[in-house]
């Protein structure tokens, strides 16, 4: 009878379909994903379109994101329960329940800065300032909002 050969591990975890490493995936769509980071930032009207200049600038810029976004594709394709020392189920983390509450009081902290920094800056700066204060009070109470109808009907 035949026996499929048992996979090595993998210390960066596998894909869960193929079983794969993610790393042979988020390798090289992370590298494409700098590549088009880079070319699209340094194409930025603030820069001078010098053509040995750009694609050293944009290199340059894809060699610093380039970390980043294999860490970000490989986060998307990899399968928890494959990875070392990976706990089961982390939102019941004492680490998540100190970003829970960093993320609640952050928020509160965002109205109240944002409402009073609006009504202190209308008397002593340009009315573009308060007027942005505004505008970011108004979009963290509608988000809030909205979070809370949508958790509330689940």
């Amino acid at each position: 009878m035949y026996k499929k050969p048992e996979k090595k591990p993998c210390g960066f975890g596998r894909i869960k379909p193929g079983g794969t490493p993610a790393l042979w995936l988020a390798i090289p769509v992370g590298l494409v994903v700098a590549a088009v980071i880079g070319i699209a930032l340094q194409s930025a009207p603030i820069f001078s379109h010098n053509t040995m200049n750009a694609w050293l600038r944009a290199l340059l810029i894809g060699v610093c994101v380039a970390p980043a976004s294999i860490a970000l594709v490989w986060a998307m394709v990899v399968d928890r329960s494959t990875v070392p020392g990976a706990i089961p189920n982390p939102e019941h983390s004492v680490e998540f329940t100190w970003y829970d509450q960093a993320a609640k009081d952050s928020f509160h902290l965002l109205l109240a800065g944002t409402g009073l920094g609006a009504a202190l800056t209308s008397f002593w700066l340009p009315p573009m300032v308060s007027w942005t204060l505004i505008a970011v009070f108004a979009f963290a109470a509608l988000a809030f909002a909205v979070s809370y109808l949508i958790r509330r009907e689940s």
